[in-house]
């Protein structure tokens, strides 16, 4: 089912609480996805040197019980997020596990979202797969909980503390692909190119580390930061801000933004009668923007593969519980594409139109 994925040439780099149950797992197909693995990192924040390889997904029928999986999420508003939900939800019913989804409502709700951990532990997590809205706020907690046998995977955004596996996305590397490209375009010595970046919420990992990889990859070129805007990542939150930009900067080359900002950018640019005036680059991928792609009116995107990331995830915190983990630290592919090779894009990225989440409080 997922082994096309491997095929893509790619680059490595509030629902409350709801109580997901899955009496029987769904037909044990395997799966497999390139990835880069190395040795466990104490934190997400040191130099990752992993090696190209597959990650093969854990046959079903080698799964022994069903687990219980704890999955905490920083918020359910986006495409994004609704990806790696679906992609969970899968992959638990795969390998006939149970999940618990707790949403935090947002990025600056850590105490929540603390509070939340506390609520995974009390209701007998085997593992918890942590999506964490600060990087250093739950060390103690990830400690207790690892001394009392609970499996940490710290899972997309990185926290800054020892877990027992990783799947993170590296997004200075996401930043990085865009810069180069840029870069290349616009090496110094030429026309200067005038840039604003918005890449997402400040103060937020993914974030600030996406800023970070475009910022290196762009110095010494002739590509000008003129603004980084930081603001909530839904299309609404983008909105008001890139209208702000486009009166500041009219003679603006590009929008360096997330996917939501690209959506608010195309609205605005088409009341204003200037689709194609400013050239728009995505840090992620929804689903509005592939027709844009095509199109050629979105310059790029880099897509993050965003099922397969907490696919993985679920499938390594099964593999620690059934003391059967082979790569305990993986970062997920990812790749740039635009009009030449958006139909690579595939059900990777999306959950399907017709998904809903079969949820019930618990």
């Amino acid at each position: 089912m997922f082994k096309h994925m491997s095929k893509m040439r790619a680059s490595a780099l509030g629902l409350g609480a709801a109580l997901l149950t899955f009496a029987t797992p769904i037909a044990a197909e395997t799966w497999s996805f390139p990835v880069r693995a190395g040795e466990l990192r104490a934190s997400a924040n040191d130099p990752f040197n992993g090696t190209e390889t597959q990650y093969e997904g854990l046959d079903a029928s080698e799964v022994t019980k069903s687990w219980n999986i704890c999955f905490l999420v920083p918020h359910t508003t986006n495409d994004i997020i609704r990806a790696y939900l679906y992609g969970t939800v899968k992959e638990v019913e795969r390998l006939g596990a149970s999940l618990t989804v707790l949403d935090a409502g947002g990025y600056g709700n850590v105490d929540k979202q603390l509070s939340q951990f506390d609520d995974c532990v009390t209701l007998g997590a085997d593992a918890i797969l942590l999506m964490a809205v600060s990087p250093t706020a739950f060390n103690q907690k990830i400690a207790e909980a690892r001394s009392n046998g609970v499996k940490i995977v710290d899972l997309n955004i990185g926290v800054d503390a020892e877990v027992d596996g990783r799947v993170v996305v590296t997004y200075k590397a996401v930043g990085d692909i865009i810069g180069d490209t840029l870069a290349e375009m616009h090496p110094a010595g030429s026309d200067a190119a005038k840039v604003v970046v918005m890449p997402g919420p400040a103060g937020v990992a993914w974030s600030e580390d996406t800023q970070l990889g475009f910022a290196a990859a762009a110095k010494d070129t002739s590509v000008a930061i003129e603004q980084v805007v930081y603001g909530g990542s839904g299309r609404l939150d983008q909105q008001s801000l890139v209208e702000d930009v486009l009166i500041t900067y009219p003679d603006l080359d590009y929008i360096v933004g997330m996917g939501t900002s690209l959506e608010a950018a195309l609205n605005t640019l088409r009341e204003q009668g200037r689709v194609g005036d400013v050239k728009l680059y995505g840090s992620f991928m929804t689903p509005d923007l592939v027709s844009p792609l095509k199109r050629g009116i979105v310059s790029g995107v880099v897509v993050e593969n965003s099922i397969i990331i907490n696919r993985l995830a679920v499938d390594m915190a099964v593999r620690l519980l059934e003391g059967k983990a082979a790569i305990l630290d993986a970062v997920p592919n990812v790749t740039l594409v635009d009009a030449s090779n958006v139909d690579t894009i595939d059900d990777a990225n999306f959950a399907p139109d017709s998904w809903k989440a079969v949820m019930s409080v618990n």
